[in-house]
């Protein structure tokens, strides 16, 4: 028994490194299956979440700049949008539960609740890019 589960233990070492090997040559223009549609929706949500980091980075840069040249009493913008980001976050994590809630635990829950993601981190980067430009980009 022990060398079965050897064998099965050492096999399962070799399919997960080549796993990463087949991530590599995955199409996610064109899912064949659950494993590549997942690994391409990882993929797209960790592009969406570097693209928003870098439109906060931008906004709270912007901000911080129009706070320097405000009164005192006036300051404040940039600690308001670390607030507010810190609070879209928990909001996004619920509102993605939610609707994903009735297919908890099976395939369709986790493609919901990581499609929900990546839509609304994209939106989420759309308006920290249209605050930037509303402060004069």
């Amino acid at each position: 028994m022990r060398f079965v589960t050897g064998i099965l233990t050492a096999l399962g070492f070799v399919l997960m490194a080549g796993s990463a090997q087949a991530d590599e040559n995955i199409d996610c223009g064109y899912p064949l299956n659950q494993a590549e549609r997942s690994y391409c929706a990882e993929k797209a949500l960790e592009q969406a979440e570097a693209d928003m980091s870098a439109a906060l980075t931008r906004a709270l840069a912007k901000m911080t700049e129009v706070d320097s040249t405000l009164p005192d009493h006036l300051k404040g913008s940039p600690d308001a949008l670390e607030t507010a980001q810190i609070a879209w976050l928990d909001f996004r994590e619920k509102d993605c539960t939610a609707y994903s809630f009735p297919f908890k635990g099976g395939t369709r829950g986790t493609e919901l609740y990581r499609n929900c993601m990546i839509v609304m981190t994209m939106q989420r980067t759309d308006d920290l890019n249209a605050m930037v430009d509303d402060y004069g980009g």
